[in-house]
């Protein structure tokens, strides 16, 4: 390590230069509605959800809607006060499926109240993190279309299309190292433009991956072991609403293989049995 650039003028001053505590990413008519997390504080909406972490509301704007979560604590544990607040997570992962073209709902402001400590650069201070992303119309989690019209899924086109987009997306997750560490069917948006099921226009239906907090680019045992562990998540509900020959097409899928090898079969036992000691949700 160079300890004399390290402590050189220009590299202390990229260490106290005040980092953005606050993007707006969106059009210049949401750059006036979500101006600031302050401001995102005050909106009124329709109460989506909360828990002790956060909350999320659903706001009319001018031209479409949006949703507003708000992050009352960093995240549980040691998250509270060491590393990658969930807040960050959450937005960091939604620019980054963006970068490798996995599609994701438009990430349109995201921030802090503050600037924080240090500029910044400490993780305390900065007060309530606010994450808005416009709405997708016409888009449901894949878990509750699952419960509210399980006809879709005995039609061999519509399902093959959803579940190719699954299997491509996670396979591109985790071909660049990165564990999602919660990828449900709850956390999957699809967008329904099949003209076959009455509901769109005949472009097929499309996937849309969202809610990770959590992923990151794990090290060593741990990369397969997440790997492993997404696959079981999208297994939990799979095995109730999926033949098995159709998982098993959709591993196939995920790993490109004509025919289930060695390896193959060691890593579906191992995500089988992920869950087996927990009650199925």
């Amino acid at each position: 390590m160079n300890w004399k650039n390290l402590f050189s003028q220009p590299a202390l001053a990229r260490l106290w230069r005040p980092q953005p505590h606050w993007q707006v990413i969106g059009q210049p008519d949401e750059r006036q509605t979500f101006a600031s997390a302050c401001h995102c504080l005050q909106l009124k909406g329709q109460a989506i959800s909360a828990d002790p972490l956060s909350s999320l509301i659903r706001t009319q704007g001018a031209a479409a809607a949006y949703y507003v979560k708000r992050y009352q604590r960093r995240g549980k544990g040691l998250r509270r006060w060491l590393g990658r607040s969930r807040a960050e997570g959450e937005w960091q992962n939604l620019r980054y499926f963006d970068q490798l073209g996995i599609p994701t709902p438009p990430l349109v402001a995201y921030g802090w109240q503050r600037p924080g400590w240090l500029g910044g650069r400490l993780p305390f201070g900065r007060g309530q993190a606010v994450l808005v992303t416009a709405e997708v119309v016409g888009a449901r989690d894949l878990a509750s279309l699952a419960q509210q019209q399980p006809q879709l899924f005995r039609q061999r086109a519509w399902l093959e299309g959803v579940l190719q987009q699954v299997a491509d997306y996670s396979r591109q997750l985790h071909h660049q190292g990165f564990v999602h560490w919660d990828l449900k069917w709850r956390n999957i948006l699809l967008v329904d433009d099949d003209s076959a099921t009455g509901l769109g226009t005949g472009t097929g239906p499309r996937v849309l991956f969202f809610d990770c907090p959590l992923g990151h680019h794990p090290f060593g045992w741990l990369r397969q072991r997440g790997a492993d562990k997404d696959l079981a998540c999208l297994d939990k509900l799979g095995r109730r609403h999926l033949s098995r020959s159709r998982r098993l097409r959709f591993y196939l899928h995920y790993r490109k293989l004509e025919r289930l090898d060695a390896a193959g079969k060691q890593q579906i036992g191992r995500v089988l049995a992920f869950f087996h000691d927990e009650k199925e949700s």
